[in-house]
């Protein structure tokens, strides 16, 4: 069979980079469509459109709205020159009145007061932000901040003769001879605090969101009051704004007049400077010259063309005449020419914005050099980057419509071919490939997940894309950016092609060889359930063959069932297969009952071999089916679980015999060496080095001997054969007798012994000679182990029913085992084994304490070597104490008798 492989990879590949080179056009048409340009309100991205490529730069949208954001600028810039110029140059000293400021912006507050600054101190006033702090004071010290406001002249009546506070009011005599009878009829003790509480009522009236006020709990009136930090003082030197105010409704409207003035002349400066940065001469392409003339007959020009600031109105209209693109507008005359897209609506629109600003004698000529002279402006930028992207785009679009046909058309031709081959005589045979047999609900799963992955890839392009453009990086790093994001679109392309051409192949050659029923998941499953239920119906174990009953079960109770309600209407004759089928279920429950016996006598048997009865045997001719192979495997169990005990019993006891037996032949001839040795030592032999051999045999006979002893020690504790004599035990008793006893060992490595609580009686039951050996091994321990020239502290607390040792001190050498692992058999602190032990002394020691119900515990920090003995408290029974109290009383009656 000849397979067009090599011929189907070559047209693949064409086809998939066809699509990566269509996402690439398509990439540089998306990227090509929007276009960033700098102004003086920061960056504005502009989107491009095809039909725009036959256009020329001055009629598009973009150049209009460049050119309506530059006279917006121009026109707000001449209003802030009028603001912070002098003689057409800043003048940071320039004198502001706040409150006539605020007013021309139309967003001051009325006020009859007014505070003065320089200029540059408001400017920089801005920059540093306005700030506030809140004044508290009491209402009585309020109302009077700025002097009594008891006096007749604050207050006037109302139409119902009713005082009422005003902060200034001008009165006839009448109306003051009212107002002071109206006072003085108010009984004096309540006068004062009557007045007030008018001037209070009418302040926080006028200025409710900026007073706040709380009660105290004695019942008078806190007042909290924001107001403004004054950073700077005002020309006439007074740095308190309190000071230009008579009450609190004027200083509120020039606290506020003040925070509007700052805030605006801080933007307009920021403004100021970038515009002029923009439209000075030279600076751009755009021209422009505005004339004021004030009624008071002054006239000022502004214009960044020096060459015609003293010229005529009808020189200057002349000289922008000639450009392409220009605007002139006398708003005076209502007279406006243009071409450059924007109306006069437009423009009175703007004006009318400033009209505080602007005199009715005022005339604007504004013009773009359409030769664009100067390079780097937004009209430059604009115009270059137009020029190059516009008469491409419909390159662009052009190529990727090529690339779509060619990658139909070879998507055609491999659709055609999939899964067709030749055999020797030419003849077209089908065949298929290996992704071919996977399950094509799988396959059609996989494809409904790429789609969602394309879909997912396509929200990461769109991403990609507007990244691109309105990102403000430099040039280099967009540029970058920009070759990044043609190669995502590259690689989203050549995938997404990829992944839909193997399902789409695939799919093909699966309806060709007709095999998407074969090669189904569903297909697998029903032939698989056609095996199954023929492996069950002809199996023999009654495991898998009780399935089949049971089935039947279900559909006879279903059609005796189905059967009463079919004969529901034919009289009492629904009765036969309703009857049938209770019949049926009793069988079946009192099976199922009987099974479910047979269960509990396993599970029964189960817990008895857990218990240990590990001899224990079901009757297995009792049960059935199941239930005896069950029973069978549970006996196995038992029979298994009784040997590895028997045999693990078998190997400890031979394990106790062979230390028992080899210590006890080890003792024989052990004891021949010891007694030989110390003869050798009686003739006192002096000569060496004799001497030093005598003294080695004697030392290793020794430790051969205790290591003898402990191994005997340890195979008695750990096989259970040892006897413990209990008695009362006074533990503090045998630990001193410990110290002294050790007292030369511990002096020869210069170990000092602190014993806190040695005078605490520690009353515990146990063995007294195991006890002993407890405390034996571990002073033992200490002597070897413990760091020469330091302290050994031994601590004994009797607490909570419990009496506790322990002993502490500072290993000679670094511990690296755990402390439970210092208390297993042939473990020393000694890695090298270098001193004398046998690795027992722990081990034995642990196991003795835990035989007579105690506990045991080594901890360790870093050098530190601590061991805990816990042993339960003995309390002497009451009868006992009696005894003993008796026996007492005779002792001394009999030795007074004696005296």
């Amino acid at each position: 069979m000849r397979k067009q492989t090599l011929k189907r990879l070559v047209l693949g590949l064409v086809q998939q980079t066809a699509a990566l080179l269509l996402l690439v056009a398509i990439a540089a048409v998306l990227f090509n469509s929007y276009l960033a340009v700098d102004t003086a309100d920061g960056t504005k991205v502009y989107e491009l459109s095809p039909l725009d490529a036959e256009t020329e730069f001055e009629d598009s949208v973009i150049f209009h709205d460049l050119f309506r954001s530059a006279v917006s600028d121009i026109l707000q810039l001449m209003v802030i020159k009028g603001e912070i110029e002098t003689n057409d140059q800043f003048d940071p000293y320039k004198k502001i009145d706040i409150t006539k400021f605020a007013s021309a912006k139309s967003g001051g507050v009325d006020c009859t007061v007014t505070a003065v600054y320089e200029l540059e101190d408001l400017i920089k006033w801005g920059r540093y932000g306005v700030e506030y702090t809140d004044r508290i004071m009491s209402m009585s010290d309020f109302v009077n901040y700025f002097g009594p406001v008891t006096s007749p002249e604050h207050f006037k009546l109302d139409g119902d003769g009713q005082l009422e506070f005003v902060a200034e009011a001008e009165q006839t005599v009448e109306e003051q001879d009212a107002v002071l009878r109206a006072i003085e009829a108010i009984p004096e003790s309540q006068r004062t605090d009557r007045l007030e509480d008018l001037a209070f009522t009418y302040f926080v009236k006028e200025s409710a969101q900026d007073i706040r006020v709380s009660r105290e709990d004695d019942g008078t009136i806190t007042v909290y009051f924001p107001m403004i930090v004054n950073r700077y003082a005002t020309v006439d030197g007074e740095k308190q704004l309190t000071a230009h105010a008579s009450n609190w409704v004027d200083y509120i409207a020039l606290q506020n007049n003040l925070e509007l003035t700052v805030n605006t002349l801080a933007a307009s400066y920021e403004q100021y400077q970038n515009c002029n940065d923009l439209y000075r001469e030279n600076a751009g392409n755009l021209k422009y010259a505005v004339r004021m003339v004030t009624p008071d007959g002054i006239t000022r020009t502004y214009t960044n063309v020096s060459e015609i600031e003293n010229s005529s109105d009808n020189e200057i209209t002349d000289y922008f005449s000639e450009y392409r693109r220009y605007l002139i507008y006398y708003p005076d005359s209502l007279e406006f020419t243009g071409n450059t897209g924007m109306t006069e609506s437009e423009i009175y629109h703007y004006l009318k914005e400033y009209d505080y600003a602007y005199p009715d004698m005022t005339h604007i000529w504004i013009a773009v050099d359409t030769n664009y002279p100067v390079a780097g402006d937004s009209f430059y930028n604009a115009n270059v980057v137009f020029q190059r992207i516009v008469p491409n785009i419909w390159y662009l679009i052009g190529g990727g419509i090529l690339l779509v046909v060619l990658w139909l058309l070879i998507g055609i031709y491999l659709t055609v071919t999939a899964g067709v081959a030749y055999d020797e005589e030419d003849e077209p045979v089908l065949y298929l490939n290996g992704i071919d047999h996977v399950w094509i609900e799988f396959m059609l799963l996989a494809f409904v997940a790429c789609i969602y992955a394309g879909r997912i890839g396509y929200d990461y392009l769109m991403d990609t894309a507007n990244r691109v453009y309105l990102s403000h990086a430099e040039i280099q790093g967009r540029e970058y950016t920009r070759l990044a994001a043609y190669g995502v679109f590259a690689i989203y392309g050549f995938t997404v092609s990829m992944g839909f051409n193997v399902f789409w192949y695939s799919f093909m050659r699966r309806i060709k060889s007709h095999n998407m029923w074969s090669d189904s998941f569903l297909h697998w499953l029903t032939s698989s359930f056609g095996k199954a239920v023929h492996f069950v119906v002809s199996h023999r174990n009654s495991a898998i063959s009780s399935l089949i009953p049971y089935n039947l079960f279900l559909l006879a109770n279903l059609a005796g069932i189905f059967a009463a309600y079919l004969l529901r209407d034919r009289g009492a004759l629904w009765l036969l297969p309703a009857l049938a089928a209770i019949v049926l279920d009793g069988i079946v429950g009192v099976l199922r009952f009987k099974q479910k016996a047979e269960q509990i006598d396993i599970v029964e048997g189960i817990r008895r071999i857990r218990d240990g009865e590990v001899d224990y045997k079901l009757d297995t001719e009792a049960l059935h089916g199941d239930n005896r192979e069950m029973a069978d495997a549970v006996n196995n169990i038992g029979e298994g679980i009784r040997k590895a005990v028997s045999t693990s019993m078998k190997d400890e006891q031979m394990k106790s015999d062979l230390i028992t037996n080899v210590s006890h032949d080890i003792k024989t001839p052990l004891t021949s060496i010891i007694n030989y040795v110390d003869l050798l030592k009686r003739l006192k032999i002096t000569e060496e080095p004799a001497q030093s051999y005598i003294a080695v045999l004697d030392s290793k006979s020794q430790r051969l001997k205790q290591l003898t002893d402990d191994l005997v020690e340890a195979s008695k504790i750990s096989s259970g054969n040892i006897v413990l004599n209990l008695e009362p035990l006074n533990l503090t008793e045998l630990l001193n007798q410990a110290v002294g006893e050790f007292s030369d060992r511990l002096g020869e490595k210069k170990l000092q012994i602190i014993f806190d609580g040695s005078d605490q009686p520690g009353m515990i039951y146990a063995d007294s000679r195991r006890m002993w050996r407890i405390i034996e091994n571990l002073f033992q321990n200490i002597c070897k182990y413990a760091l020469e020239g330091t302290r050994v502290y031994l601590e004994m607390q009797v607490e909570g029913g419990r009496v506790v040792a322990s002993l502490k001190n500072i290993s000679d050498r670094p511990m690296n085992l755990k402390g439970e692992e210092l208390s297993e058999r042939f473990i020393r602190g000694d890695a090298s084994r270098t001193t004398e032990g046998s690795g027992l002394g722990l081990y034995i020691a642990k196991n003795l304490t835990q035989a007579q119900h105690g506990e045991f515990q080594i901890r360790l920090d870093g050098d530190l070597f601590k061991i805990l003995l816990d042993f339960p408290e003995y309390i002497r029974p009451a009868a006992e104490e009696t005894i003993d109290e008796k026996k007492k009383v005779n002792e001394e009656d009999s030795d007074k008798a004696e005296e």
